[in-house]
């Protein structure tokens, strides 16, 4: 067997995190891998940013409230204390700032779990004003793009959570990092709109890049419904005037030009424990199938990052 070269930890990679459709748990599974990732790579140095790029629900944001988001700065050289927290609406808003001269430092929040834990992870965060205002820009893609460049050049490891469906924005972001991961329900693959999805990436040659299909099964507890349905109809509205992507459909027999690389259970447990700033541990059945999943695509990884050859 021929052995890779030993690399250094903190190599940097960035992959991005697509759905065809809402409450197909892209979220959870963004945010629980940089935590696993954080957790092991963390204190050895490798550092973590996650980046919300849903303008429509800014789940990621939302998820991740309890891990005690302040302003970062020394790990960057910037000052204790100096990062506003301000997210991606003031890294996009702006305006007295050439875009190639921005700085995303100023605009990461640190996370830290309530219960102390150390780590290396920070958050581009989708705050006030909100993404009524983003939603507004015409070059909303480019700026959105232009901050993953400088995360990406900051970060160890940089995962963007690009929320449900396709478009310019997702699209831009996939163009700019290293890897795209499709993350959708078990059953979901064959849905017209995964397909669409998958499709949409082939045709604009990023599906060489597109490592595979995260097969997820959240659950449908009552809320989580009423959730999701709301949550689709925010999608919908978003999407309805967009040639390139819908929202909606009913199941059909197709194909998917991607394989299914990881098998993720049902765990409640999950994405409450996550809520509340901590991980589940090995006891999460989700979180030790994330775990195991990460570690056979990439055995390094919690040592020195991915280092696929997907040519």
């Amino acid at each position: 067997m021929v052995r890779r070269p030993e690399r250094e930890l903190g190599r940097p990679w960035s992959a991005a995190v697509v759905s065809a459709r809402p409450g197909e748990g892209a979220t959870l599974v963004t945010a629980a891998a940089g935590a696993l990732i954080d957790a092991e790579t963390g204190p050895k140095g490798q550092n973590v940013i996650l980046m919300d790029a849903d303008v429509r629900t800014a789940g990621l944001t939302a998820l991740l409230g309890a891990w005690h988001a302040v302003g970062t700065g020394d790990e960057y050289g910037i000052g204790t204390g100096a990062g506003d927290g301000g997210g991606l609406p003031g890294f996009a808003l702006d305006r007295h700032v050439a875009l190639r001269d921005r700085s995303v430092e100023q605009r990461l929040q640190e996370l830290r779990s309530p219960d102390g834990r150390s780590g290396d992870m920070s958050l581009l965060a989708m705050r006030a004003p909100g993404s009524t205002a983003l939603a507004s820009l015409p070059d909303l893609p480019e700026i959105t793009g232009r901050a993953v460049e400088l995360l990406a050049e900051l970060a160890g490891c940089l995962l963007v959570d690009c929320g449900p469906g396709w478009g310019p924005l997702t699209r831009r972001i996939c163009e700019t990092v290293e890897y795209v991961f499709v993350v959708g329900r078990a059953d979901s693959r064959s849905h017209p709109d995964t397909v669409r999805l998958v499709e949409r990436l082939d045709v604009s040659g990023l599906l060489s890049k597109t490592i595979g299909y995260v097969a997820n099964t959240p659950g449908q507890s009552p809320q989580a419904t009423r959730q999701s349905t709301q949550l689709a109809g925010q999608c919908a509205e978003f999407t309805r005037h967009s040639p390139e992507f819908s929202v909606g459909g009913t199941h059909s027999e197709g194909t998917l030009a991607l394989r299914t690389i990881m098998d993720l259970p049902y765990d409640p447990r999950a994405a409450q424990t996550l809520a509340h700033g901590k991980l589940s541990g090995p006891q999460s059945p989700f979180e030790s199938a994330l775990c195991q999943g990460m570690e056979a695509l990439e055995p390094d990884l919690f040592r020195t990052g991915f280092d696929f050859d997907i040519t």
